[in-house]
């Protein structure tokens, strides 16, 4: 954390920095320590409160069993997708374009959207047997 904020002190506020760790998603992210017993505290300091941007990220949901992906990258929205069965492929999926949030969405948002999709309408078992059955809603 010292380093960080060393570096940021001499890159800037007209600079760019970047910050990449896939595992820094909020100060509940950092473990304990017991050699940094204040770290979580510096972190939300050095790091959370000091106005960094998330640039880019990818976050899996699975919800109601469908295999959800939300992609953030700068300087656009949460772009939200969700994975369907290809009918011209076995075994394929491809992603559907869910649409489109300012904030970090959360899988209840992502669950709405799908509820609210006719080809969502059945879950993706329901949908996997009506194929085993023969009769495919695609």
């Amino acid at each position: 954390l010292k380093d960080i904020e060393k570096i940021h002190e001499e890159v800037g506020p007209d600079r760019l920095l970047l910050l990449i760790n896939p595992f820094w998603k909020d100060v509940e992210s950092w473990g304990f320590n017991i050699l940094a017993p204040n770290g979580k505290k510096r972190a939300q300091e050095v790091i959370f409160d000091n106005g960094y941007e998330v640039t880019y990220a990818v976050l899996r949901f699975s919800v109601r069993g469908e295999d959800c992906v939300a992609v953030k990258a700068y300087p656009y929205e949460w772009q939200m997708y969700a994975y369907r069965e290809d009918p011209s492929w076995f075994n394929q999926e491809r992603p559907v374009w869910l649409g489109s949030s300012k904030e970090e969405p959360k899988s209840s948002q992502i669950s709405e959207i799908l509820n609210s999709r006719p080809e969502f309408k059945m879950s993706k078992n329901m949908r996997q047997m009506q194929r085993m059955m023969g009769n495919d809603d695609q």
